[in-house]
């Protein structure tokens, strides 16, 4: 299943353009732009023009006077800078269309440097994952670490996204996993740096984000299949985020999965006491095989115990995951019991658990 929605705990960095004196806002804008040069304005017109985009608090307004300026000053050489704030400024309004446009208007320009081409490709990253276009995401996210490989904005964007749409060979499934794997791990590295110098305000937040990280890491893992890894880093990310549905969601389809292994491994078990007592074994090897088999009996229970367990916290936090969550709920409980009794009210303990 798809994972959207990070735009909430990643670590956007959005310029906040302020009202400064004529030579400051000059001064900065000539060094968001990356520029050695101040970039000056030819005349009083383009200049006043100019101040008025800076000056603009409002998102929409601010990217409107920024468009009117590209039209009026094609020569200029604020045109970059010009870009920025446009970028910016769809980003605060979310228009996210606009954000996608802005920047591949401003790459174009053959005076875009790395540092404006960096920037408006992360702004069109993030507005590809708002509007779930996960192969947009992947391509400006891969030109933004061509750049920078240690934006770490990206790194999380893109370890999250790349499990959403795995090629369907062996081959192409692996390298892409290993590719989320190890930009995850690398954007874990650095956010438990930045969590070692943070704030106590900050350091809710980097939790957040460290327990998203688990939680990609654990969608790397189910994905391989390799379910006990995928268990240990979703209840890592619960610990960050207890309410995430999708976390236990994946715990619930994790356990299942283990148990489906179990019942197989169990038939196979009882396959094999029923051999040994057809050819008459000696008595310790039944006794071994028995109890190989009554342990597989336990294991398959308490697997689809917990699967029922997870799968119901993730219902009962009614998320975007609730109604998969939900079916696959009833089905294991339907087959723990014969039928639905019961269901609801367990939910509904789950519901007063989590409020509490």
């Amino acid at each position: 299943m798809r994972r959207t929605g990070y735009l909430g705990i990643s670590l956007l960095l959005i310029l906040v353009f302020g009202v400064l004196t004529v030579s400051g806002f000059a001064a900065q804008a000539a060094a968001q732009a990356g520029q050695a040069r101040v970039p000056q304005a030819k005349t009083p017109a383009e200049y006043n023009a100019y101040k008025a985009v800076f000056d603009e608090q409002t998102p929409a307004k601010k990217a409107e006077l920024g468009e009117k300026f590209l039209t009026d000053f094609k020569d200029s050489d604020l045109i970059a800078n010009t870009y920025t704030m446009i970028i910016g400024s769809y980003t605060k309004a979310q228009n996210w269309a606009k954000v996608m446009d802005a920047a591949e208007r401003a790459v174009a320009l053959p005076t875009a440097d790395d540092k404006l081409k960096g920037y408006a490709y992360a702004n069109a990253m993030i507005a590809a994952q708002n509007t779930n276009n996960v192969d947009k995401v992947i391509s400006y996210g891969e030109k933004v670490l061509a750049i920078d490989p240690d934006d770490l904005n990206t790194m999380i964007t893109l370890s999250a996204v790349i499990p959403a749409k795995l090629p369907a060979d062996a081959a192409g499934k692996k390298a892409a996993l290993d590719k989320a794997e190890g930009l995850a791990t690398k954007a874990m590295a650095g956010v438990t740096g930045m969590a070692a110098k943070a704030t106590a305000e900050q350091k809710p937040q980097l939790a957040q984000i460290e327990g998203n990280l688990h939680s990609t890491l654990g969608l790397i893992a189910y994905n391989r299949p390799d379910y006990q890894k995928s268990i240990q880093e979703y209840e890592l990310a619960i610990k960050s985020t207890p309410k995430d549905d999708v976390a236990h969601f994946y715990l619930g389809l994790d356990h299942q999965a283990i148990a489906a292994q179990a019942s197989k491994d169990y038939q196979a078990a009882v396959k094999a006491e029923n051999d040994a007592k057809a050819s008459r074994a000696d008595q310790p090897t039944i006794d071994d095989l028995a109890a190989k088999r009554a342990g597989l009996e336990g294991d398959i229970r308490n697997s689809r115990d917990k699967a029922i367990d997870e799968l119901a916290i993730a219902t009962a936090i009614g998320g975007p995951v609730a109604a998969q969550a939900k079916d696959a709920l009833t089905k294991l409980w339907m087959a723990k019991n014969d039928n639905t009794t019961g269901l609801e009210e367990f939910i509904n303990q789950k519901k007063q658990q989590l409020s509490q």
